[in-house]
């Protein structure tokens, strides 16, 4: 069950920011088929620590380019990182308590996750790296 399709509207123009991303748009995808199949299982909360590893992952990799790049929003979005994955926890622990996801939690947890922060921090920066290719001619 897919609950977000890559396409070219997400590019954020970095290689290696695009390739993470269409990674966790595929754990994102199976994070949500296996909580609409089995939402009590061990599986959901397998899934859901592969995706909170990968995003700290990809977060890293984000800064890291972003601070290259000489980024002036860098530090603020390092905060909105923090805040995804202290998001996530919180949905992990609720999840590891009660031994379900609702509905509420999922969608919490993508529309913070694949709306707000890609759409909102992350077209920030490609539209950053999108002017400075401009001012070098690239």
């Amino acid at each position: 069950m897919t609950v977000l399709s890559w396409n070219s509207q997400y590019h954020i123009g970095d290689r290696t920011i695009d390739e993470n991303l269409k990674t966790l748009f595929k754990i994102i995808n199976e994070f949500y088929s296996c909580w609409a199949v089995q939402r009590h299982s061990k599986d959901l909360l397998a899934v859901l620590n592969k995706l909170i590893q990968y995003g700290e992952l990809h977060f890293q990799n984000e800064e890291s380019i972003m601070k290259r790049a000489n980024y002036p929003e860098w530090e603020d979005h390092r905060q909105e990182h923090k805040n995804l994955l202290k998001l996530v926890a919180q949905i992990n622990d609720q999840f590891t308590a009660r031994g379900h996801m609702t509905a509420r939690d999922v969608q919490m947890f993508c529309k913070h996750w694949l709306i707000d922060h890609i759409i909102h921090y992350d077209y920030e920066f490609r539209d950053f790296l999108a002017n400075q290719k401009i001012m070098k001619g690239v």
